[in-house]
């Protein structure tokens, strides 16, 4: 009998919990088993299931109202705005199908900014931004009296986007603004995601796809975009010239894709101890194609540069890395890795990827290995280092025909080239340097050459050649190679104004 009283008890134990009741000398029981540690456990329990999933998951999340087909500047803006009140940890999550957007500002806002997906989720530009007719280097970015030529800028924060697509297509993409040096005036959208701020500024971007447009319009450089994603230390912080806070933080983009943009990922203007990480493993490598750049990663100071796994081909250069549009010489300098990425120039005297340091100021440290650097039109250079110290490539292998040179030094010094693959590139007969070349400026570098049929053409002093083979190029051809070497490197962005 006594079993069978148990059993019919836990029979109506089960039905009442089958109806929500509570049975609360089955909870006594309990409590006695598991004593103040389970009541405890079982409270925290209780507290979590009362609370909305993404209150105790640790953030807030934030809907924006499906695309209204018109202009949904104010519910992207209005949902920013609310998870920076939020604080940390909070998502603005945007819904299926395309937005319609004019600029849009966000100050330190700390959480994630994504879609549905790169294939689900896409916002696209309005055409004709308006902009404010001022300096920008007087003003710093806002809604009213200080717009910028700018779709998306996010000042301070821990910025994260990711999962959907954005696209540039209106050809001009702004009303006319004003270049500050040259006083051209322009119709290009300055920037698509740009990133300044004046305190510690973290940006992951994971997963978007960027699309601009060629333009025949003669100020807009032959795109409609400048920079689609934008780190740098540009936020003014007087009304005086170039007189701007410096960036510093973490930069990450990987997994993303490029189209159609005079430089698909910008870093440069007065940057300082920040990690910079393009790529970065095998799964997380970009894509860029149609641009002039590629990747353009200008003079920063006391940081540390990972580009590795990515894929990206411009008119000018697969990358650069060079100097700054602005006055901005750095204090100390930065560290670059590049490695295992693919490099492709498009057209002629476009180089695969090229460094050009300050001489008199030095400011690359570099190491540069297992990358595939390639030309696609004559009378153009794979790999071009300029002006450095201590620079090491190895191991990279370089592609194309009738072109100027494979690997060229210029002006360096104390830096090596070893072992790099260079069969598969031509010499063009006529104008053509070597498959590697040392200018006359070049002292105490250090050349191994991965066959002994590669072809050397070593005019500077104290250098040492190991298993290479002497070219034959006159010094006519070689100084009206180099000439139409240098000529294509100073294609720099724009200067901002409007």
């Amino acid at each position: 009998m006594k079993h069978l009283g148990l059993l019919m008890k836990a029979k109506r134990r089960d039905k009442l919990l089958r109806k929500g009741e509570v049975y609360m000398p089955d909870m006594n029981y309990r409590v006695r088993r598991v004593g103040l540690r389970g009541v405890f456990l079982w409270g925290i329990f209780g507290l979590m299931m009362a609370l909305p999933g993404t209150a105790w998951a640790g953030g807030h999340r934030v809907n924006v109202p499906p695309p209204n087909g018109v202009d949904d500047t104010a519910n992207i803006q209005g949902a920013l705005n609310v998870c920076v009140k939020y604080g940390p940890g909070c998502t603005v999550q945007l819904a299926a199908g395309t937005y319609l957007t004019k600029q849009v500002v966000a100050y330190n806002f700390q959480g994630t900014f994504k879609g549905m997906g790169m294939n689900s989720t896409t916002v696209e530009a309005l055409p004709n931004l308006p902009v404010t007719n001022q300096l920008v280097t007087s003003c710093q970015p806002n809604l009213t009296d200080c717009l910028w030529p700018g779709l998306f800028e996010f000042v301070d924060g821990n910025i994260s986007i990711s999962d959907l697509s954005i696209k540039i297509t209106a050809v001009p993409a702004t009303l006319p603004w004003t270049d500050e040096v040259d006083t051209a005036t322009h119709t290009m959208l300055y920037d698509v995601l740009g990133f300044m701020g004046q305190h510690p500024t973290d940006v992951t971007i994971d997963r978007i796809r960027m699309e601009g447009q060629p333009s025949a319009l003669s100020t807009d450089w032959g795109y409609n975009v400048t920079n689609g994603v934008h780190y740098s230390g540009e936020l003014p912080r007087s009304s005086a010239p170039f007189d701007y806070y410096f960036l510093s933080g973490s930069f990450t983009l990987q997994s993303s894709f490029f189209n159609n943009l005079f430089v698909a990922v910008s870093q440069d203007a007065y940057s300082t101890s920040s990690r910079i990480t393009i790529g970065g493993s095998p799964s997380a490598g970009n894509h860029v194609k149609n641009t002039c750049g590629g990747l353009d990663m200008e003079a920063s100071e006391n940081s540390i540069f990972e580009i590795s796994y990515n894929e990206s081909s411009g008119t000018c250069a697969g990358m650069w890395v060079v100097p700054a549009w602005v006055p901005f010489v750095p204090s100390s300098p930065s560290q670059y890795f590049i490695h295992h990425n693919k490099f492709t120039g498009t057209e002629q005297n476009a180089d695969g990827f090229y460094f050009l340091d300050d001489a008199a100021n030095p400011w690359i440290q570099a190491a540069v290995w297992n990358n595939t650097a390639e030309v696609q039109a004559n009378l153009s250079e794979g790999i071009g280092v300029y002006n450095t110290k201590g620079t090491a490539v190895w191991n990279n292998s370089v592609v194309g025909s009738d072109g100027t040179d494979g690997i060229g030094l210029w002006s360096t010094s104390f830096d090596a080239a070893a072992n790099n693959n260079v069969s598969a590139f031509t010499v063009d007969s006529t104008s053509g340097l070597a498959q590697i070349y040392l200018d006359p400026s070049t002292t105490n570098d250090l050349v191994v050459c991965a066959e002994r049929s590669d072809t050397v053409l070593n005019q500077g002093t104290n250098n040492a050649i190991i298993g290479c083979q002497q070219s034959t190029a006159s010094a006519a051809s070689a100084e009206e190679a180099r000439s139409a070497a240098r000529a294509n490197l100073l294609r720099k962005k724009p200067p901002l104004r409007k």
